[in-house]
């Protein structure tokens, strides 16, 4: 199957992780943050992936509006049983999730990595532990 294309982001699977890696520098606007829904939604659909790994090195700045594509597909993943980690934030990017919450507290939404294969380490860590689990139960 073909990989579809995207205005906003690039996708690649790697170990099983959907690796989606955001392409602009600023997140600006209620057009951008919907597209970014629908780009997103859309991605882990063609992917049918549970893990996804949502790689922000090229952003520099968003806006509230632009959280919502983020709390968007978080929810999704969670309704599936998946989950999502975020990585690559620019200083920038981390205070505007730190002041908002989203990151760095007991009670974040997102769970942060340093880079992409540090966050595929994560998601495949605790995919590993669970099965673990299940096998001991």
């Amino acid at each position: 199957m073909s990989q579809p294309r995207y205005r906003y982001l690039k996708t690649k699977s790697e170990q099983g992780v959907l690796v989606v890696t955001l392409t602009p520098s600023r997140l600006e606007g209620d057009t951008m943050a919907q597209s970014l829904v629908d780009e997103t939604q859309a991605a882990v659909s063609h992917a049918d992936a549970k893990k996804v790994v949502l790689d922000l090195e090229h952003v520099e700045y968003l806006t509230s509006a632009n959280f919502r594509p983020l709390l968007a597909l978080r929810k999704k993943l969670k309704e599936v049983g998946g989950r999502m980690v975020l990585c690559n934030l620019s200083p920038v990017v981390v205070e505007i999730f730190q002041t908002t919450r989203l990151i760095g507290s007991a009670s974040a939404f997102f769970e942060v990595e340093p880079d992409v294969d540090a966050a595929i380490a994560s998601l495949l860590r605790d995919a590993d532990s669970a099965q673990r689990d299940e096998r001991q139960a």
